[in-house]
């Protein structure tokens, strides 16, 4: 019995490590507006990883830059994560989640919203720093990702911010055709609304469309312009600037445990099923209860997207010069995508997966019972059953602990992010005016306190807030 312990710790391969904890420091140095501090931690993580957590930590670090407002370094982290993440082309998903033993021993690839959500960044940061022209090269890019992802993946994947502002951005560099193309591509994702027919009406304005004009005249009262004195305008005015506000909010979901595996009825049973197929079509029917039973102290496999941040997440409203201008619209809900993604395809991903898993604790069973007869040959008592039975449960238990201290969810995730984008757009007279954000709850880190509209050139604003 005591070899039988014995192979138990030689068969362990070692527990996954906890992503929650690993990140936990440069979390909190983020999210308490600490970024000196966050940003040596994040590099001392990313210069101590292995590959295969590389793109992550240049994910969360990018992130940090752009909250910050260091563009340009926010770009070149977010450049070096591009790279890593278009040699990927297949999304874990996609590949079918695999967690050999331990998931946490694979490379973290993300998914294909994200090395979407990348691309976004530079797009903005790019904006951020008034370089539409490099912008709108990476919204190409970006686009291009989206069109590939309406044929392979679910429409809640696409990013209507991104879509959005792109058209925003066509617009004022006189590339109607690709606003349109824009607009209508959210026509079809997300329907016609109000907000939407009042940028379809003010693109018409722009080119010169009167049969477009018609059309989309009931938008005309949604658009906000006002002139220097915050009184409202006609839209129409050619010398407004536009400011558009992009509203980070929220903490974006993350990955948690589901509890114990066997406490999961659906899972429990199917386990099961597989591993006692396996181990008598192997003649070591003996240890199954053993390995069953040992397996009670393992994690699900698979874990689960929570939020966090319902109340950081909500619309904000804006005040400039002190009056009310409403609130934002949710364009993009990085949350909703990534638990969607996720939860939705819990017993998809049970089924691809409950094969390989079965086969490793079937495959331990098996070293171990071959242990068990070791044992046997070399003892006293060779012929008693009761004996024999006992050293192969035992045999079975140590085998099924071995693989339960190496199955654990993989909670690797981008915690950065915010859980939501949303887009505001406004009409204003050039000149400097101030700027308020109403955010009853959370912690605005990240907003300008005066705007300063130019003639002829449009303002974009980066807003981050979120609940402490």
């Amino acid at each position: 019995m005591k070899k039988t312990i014995l192979f138990l710790s030689l068969f362990i391969l070692g527990c996954a490590s906890d992503y929650n904890k690993i990140i936990e420091a440069t979390e909190s140095a983020y999210y308490g507006q600490n970024y000196d501090s966050a940003i040596p931690k994040i590099r001392k993580l990313y210069e101590g990883s292995s590959s295969k957590d590389k793109l992550l930590f240049l994910m969360e670090a990018g992130m940090i830059f752009h909250t910050k407002g260091d563009y340009e370094t926010s770009n070149k982290v977010f450049k070096e994560a591009e790279d890593l993440a278009d040699n990927i082309k297949v999304s874990m998903t996609r590949s079918g989640i695999s967690f050999i033993l331990s998931d946490n021993e694979s490379n973290y690839t993300g998914e294909d919203f994200e090395r979407v959500m990348i691309k976004f960044y530079i797009a903005n940061n790019y904006l951020l720093q008034g370089d539409t022209n490099n912008a709108k090269i990476y919204f190409r890019r970006l686009d291009f990702e989206l069109k590939e992802m309406r044929f392979l993946a679910a429409e809640y994947r696409q990013n209507n911010a991104a879509r959005l502002i792109d058209a925003y951005v066509s617009e004022k560099l006189g590339r109607y055709n690709d606003a349109r193309v824009q607009y209508k591509n959210m026509e079809q994702l997300i329907g016609k609304s109000q907000n939407l027919i009042a940028d379809r009406y003010l693109l018409a304005v722009r080119e010169g469309d009167s049969a477009d004009q018609s059309k989309y005249a009931a938008g005309r009262s949604s658009l906000q312009a006002y002139n220097s004195s915050m009184q409202r305008t006609s839209p129409e005015n050619e010398k407004l600037s536009e400011v558009i506000i992009i509203h980070e909010a929220g903490k974006s979901a993350i990955k948690m445990s589901r509890g114990k595996l066997m406490d999961d009825e659906y899972f429990a049973v199917a386990l099961r099923g597989a591993v006692e197929i396996g181990l008598r079509a192997k003649g070591a029917g003996a240890s199954l209860a053993g390995a069953v039973a040992a397996l009670s102290v393992a994690e699900n496999p698979i874990p689960i997207y929570k939020e966090r941040d319902p109340k950081g997440s909500l619309p904000k409203k804006y005040y400039i010069n002190g009056v009310d201008v409403g609130y934002s619209d949710i364009m993009n809900n990085y949350s909703e995508t990534a638990m969607n993604n996720f939860n939705e395809n819990y017993k998809t991903l049970i089924t691809k997966n409950l094969t390989s898993l079965s086969l490793k604790i079937v495959a331990a069973v098996i070293a171990s019972e071959a242990m068990a007869r070791a044992i046997e040959s070399g003892g006293k008592n060779k012929n008693n059953d009761l004996v024999s039975s006992l050293i192969r449960v035992a045999a079975g238990a140590a085998a099924g602990l071995a693989v339960s201290q190496t199955i654990a969810p993989d909670l690797r995730c981008w915690r950065t992010i915010p859980a939501n984008f949303q887009v505001k757009r406004i009409l204003l007279a050039p000149g400097e005016y101030d700027f308020k954000v109403e955010s009853p709850g959370s912690v605005v880190t990240s907003a300008p306190k005066k705007l300063f509209v130019e003639a002829d050139k449009p303002l974009f604003v980066s807003v981050r807030s979120y609940s402490n």
